[in-house]
């Protein structure tokens, strides 16, 4: 007699004949689903919406963890700015290898061949260069 069951399930408030796997998964998933809802309600769950105005949506008052701070930008700003002073006070030599390696993009060895010397002896300036740039940043 189990075998002449029907199944059904409502569909916007209609009953639709189903097989006995889609009835119990049907059935299965809807009570998970309560259960995840009264967990909810146990344990106090607020929406976004709740925290909804008549001039904001709750999801706006959240802060976005992805943009950048205030501190890191102006920190940035005051770094860069010393930065670029530092720049200027490089010597003409100095300031041309490194606005070619690091403005221009150029490969050590392109410019190597740019100013008629090894790559090698343009490393080595580079190196010495960044050094002294990062003894001038380093100095109040």
């Amino acid at each position: 007699m189990a075998e002449n069951r029907k199944y059904r399930i409502r569909v916007d408030g209609i009953l639709v004949d189903v097989s006995e796997e889609v009835y119990h998964a049907y059935y299965s998933m809807e009570r998970h689903t309560r259960t995840l809802d009264e967990k909810d309600i146990r344990n106090g769950k607020v929406l976004y919406s709740d925290l909804d105005t008549d001039e904001l949506l709750g999801e706006e008052m959240l802060p976005n963890r992805n943009a950048e701070q205030v501190e890191d930008s102006a920190i940035c700003r005051v770094l860069r700015e010393k930065l670029h002073h530092q720049l200027a006070m490089l010597s003409a030599q100095d300031m041309e290898l490194i606005q070619a390696l690091y403005f221009e993009c150029l490969t050590e060895r392109e410019y190597a061949q740019r100013i008629g010397i090894s790559q090698k002896g343009v490393n080595k300036r580079r190196q010495k260069v960044l050094e002294k740039l990062r003894g001038m940043m380093k100095a109040k």
